[in-house]
């Protein structure tokens, strides 16, 4: 084990002691109390199991969960999750996830592996749209290579969304919040053919208008409409085979890139405001496909799934992010940007697994994926720079460049993994995953002279060693190896076009126990992080293009813990947080960056909730809910490491009425009404020296569901 890591575990002493002091203290009450905690049944391994009895980092989240926390996107899931953080960006397709360290380049692949109902979402863009009729949610943290495949170099999502029943059952939901926001829902589910056919269909809308003003405009420049539809089809073909087809389709509008001119001295003043003469505008439209078959034979499971998704963007925006003139003198050039970008993706996977009942159980999969993705930058003059303008005032003649990128990836993968009992009490997993991805891009007006193609891959393996030393605890150790596909930087001919492979390799000491005869669980895991070639994405203002540049070795160590205690009948009380020590380890473009941590990481977050039930009758619960979720400082981005963000506390309170087929909620968001920079980019002129892009501020509002 590394200096670094003992030097940091050492300094855990004094805070592991007092969680396991006041794990003690609460010990004390257990008697008293009649509720148990509920086993968790995840299937992140392929299977289910319990989540207390298999050697990963998971947080979950149950569909009743899911609903007293109010749980709408995946940002609210990385709010609740120890190491997991999600901040905003210039539009909702490009938000950004960090996990463990690892972060979301702009150009690249996201940190993560986001799998629904068995599908691997191949883009950033469809993993950014609203959580709805969920079953389940589960985390898991740390390199998931071998099972989840080339993405997973730092965790992976397995979301399961709720299945169609046998018996007709129906939800209508409705909320009202700040900012006009305005969300009506339904669900229906039954059976076609009784025991044999069954759906579930379901559409949502949300229409809010917004809290953030561009002052210049007077108008709200975070607006935000969506709409959704879907169906799910499911046929009992036999007693031994079933079909399940899914479909979806979303549109959305919603105002983008609505960031404010600061400097350093301001970067964090929120009196600031957006004050644009272009308003921000974006349209997005999702269409998504998805079919699974699987059979059950004799001692195994064949499962086939394949996907089709594709997503069509359009975005109008400022590009000086100012209304002022031109001043070619300070070198201010006002203007304004559109960004078109499609992606189109099919996947393909089939997996047979053994049964869960055996001391060896095996899976075996192979993986295919083809996917598109074409974009368009075009930056347009903006004459007079002060009066308000758009998308109908620019025509093909004010354009000053454009940006074109027609990038494909062809990818494959094969994998196996197997998990033995060597004895009652000690199970060894071993997997290994080949990732290969041939990729290729071009502008498509120039072809032969930006045209490029290299082919990506990496044999990802897995190994832990998971001992059940009584039936309350486990503890267990793994190594496991993450990979992140390269790729190619927009066309121009004075940058470096192709960037790097990035690795992560994983070694994790963890337990999960169960304390308070059952009254309660306290996981905990340290980690250690090599990362080899880390993808940072830079604004390169000479050429106007993204790039992504190579950070040669990143070192983390880190820890992180959830405890959850039935405090009492009615009292539930659940903590987590995690730490991380993050350093750039070498940077031949960046010497000086040495000991600095990546952007966007934060040094650690802690969360905290409490979960009150009273019997108001016996046909009616009142449940209060108060969350916290406090994080540490970060920077944004290698153009000013020397500015750091405060550190933020956000509070959220429920109240809800649950009674037999519906249910009330009043609920305050952001209680304090913490402000927070999501993004900082470099501008360096003498109008906007920095753009900031804020989070929005408290919100309050009302929900009702009711159930057939």
């Amino acid at each position: 084990m590394s200096y670094r890591l003992n030097k940091f575990l050492a300094g855990l002493i004094v805070p592991s002691t007092l969680l396991f002091g006041a794990t003690a203290q609460l010990t004390a009450a257990e008697e008293a109390l009649e509720a148990a905690i509920d086993e968790v049944i995840v299937t992140a391994r392929g299977r289910e199991e319990s989540l207390q009895e298999i050697p990963e980092s998971i947080t979950t989240f149950n569909a009743a969960q899911i609903e007293r926390a109010g749980i709408k996107s995946f940002r609210d899931v990385a709010d609740l999750t120890p190491n997991l953080s999600q901040l905003s960006n210039f539009r909702p397709g490009l938000a950004r996830i960090q996990i463990r360290g690892l972060i979301t380049p702009q150009v690249g692949d996201a940190p993560i592996a986001f799998v629904v109902d068995g599908i691997t979402a191949s883009d950033l863009e469809f993993m950014n749209q609203e959580l709805f009729d969920i079953e389940r949610i589960e985390v898991l943290r740390g390199a998931q290579g071998a099972l989840y495949g080339r993405g997973a170099i730092g965790g992976a999502v397995n979301i399961t969304t709720k299945k169609p029943t046998n018996d007709f059952e129906a939800r209508v939901s409705t909320s009202f919040a700040s900012g006009s926001d305005k969300r009506v829902s339904g669900v229906a589910s039954g059976a076609l053919v009784e025991d044999q056919v069954y759906f579930r269909v379901g559409a949502y809308s949300r229409d809010y208008d917004g809290q953030i003003s561009n002052t210049f405009l007077n108008e709200k420049a975070d607006f935000h409409e969506e709409s959704s539809v879907f169906g799910t089809l499911n046929i009992e073909l036999s007693d031994t085979s079933r079909l399940d087809l899914n479909a979806r389709v979303t549109n959305t509008e919603t105002g983008i890139g609505y960031y404010q001119a600061v400097d350093a001295a301001s970067f964090e003043d929120f009196s600031l405001t957006t004050e644009h003469n272009v308003p921000g505008l974006d349209k997005r439209d999702l269409t998504e496909f998805s079919a699974r078959f699987s059979h059950d034979f004799a001692s195994s499971t064949l499962e086939l799934v394949t996907g089709y998704s594709e997503s069509d963007q359009v975005g109008f925006s400022d590009a000086d992010y100012s209304s002022q003139p031109s001043d070619f003198d300070g070198f201010h050039y006002a203007g304004a940007q559109e960004n078109i970008l499609k992606v189109e993706s099919t996947t393909f996977e089939a997996r047979l697994k053994s049964n869960d009942d055996t001391r060896l159980r095996w899976a075996v999969a192979a993986f295919m994926q083809d996917r598109t993705r074409d974009s368009e930058y075009h930056n347009y003059d903006d004459a007079v720079g002060n009066q308000a303008m758009t998308r109908s005032d620019f025509d093909p003649s004010t354009v000053v460049f454009s940006i074109l990128d027609d990038n494909s990836s062809d990818a494959w993968a094969l994998s196996t993994q197997l998990n033995y009992d060597l004895t009652e009490q000690l199970e060894v997993t071993a997997a290994i995953r080949y990732d290969r991805d041939e990729r290729e891009s071009f502008d498509s007006r120039f072809i032969e002279s930006t045209y490029e193609e290299k082919t990506f891959s990496e044999v990802q393996p897995k190994l832990s060693l998971a001992y059940q030393m009584d039936a309350d605890t486990l503890i267990y150790a793994g190594f496991s190896r993450g990979f992140r596909s390269g790729g190619f930087n927009e066309p121009h001919p004075d940058i470096s076009r192709t960037f790097n492979k990035e690795l992560s390799d994983s070694l994790e000491l963890g337990f999960k126990t169960t304390i308070m005869n059952g009254l309660g669980t306290l996981n905990v895991a340290v980690f250690s992080i090599d990362q080899e070639d880390a993808q940072v994405t830079r604004f390169n203002g000479n050429t106007f293009t993204l790039e992504n540049i190579s950070v040669d070795d990143v070192s983390t160590q880190g820890i992180e813990f959830e405890l959850a205690v039935q405090a009492s009948d009615n009292l539930m009380l659940m903590v987590n947080g995690g730490k991380i020590d993050s350093d750039i380890e070498a940077f031949g473009e960046r010497a000086d960056l040495i000991g600095s941590s990546l952007p966007h990481v934060a040094d650690y977050n802690l969360n905290a909730v409490a979960e009150y039930e009273h019997e108001m009758s016996s046909a009616m619960n009142l449940v209060l809910r108060a969350d916290v979720n406090h994080t540490g400082p970060r920077i944004f981005s290698f153009d000013v490491p020397e500015i750091e963000s405060s550190k933020q506390t956000f509070l959220n309170l429920r109240a809800t009425v649950e009674a037999d087929g519906w249910s009330a909620t009043v609920f305050a968001d952001n209680l304090t009404d913490e402000r927070q920079v999501e993004d900082l980019v470099f501008m360096g002129n003498a109008v906007v020296s920095m753009g900031r892009f804020p989070n929005t501020g408290s919100s309050y509002g009302v929900e009702f569901n009711y159930d057939f």
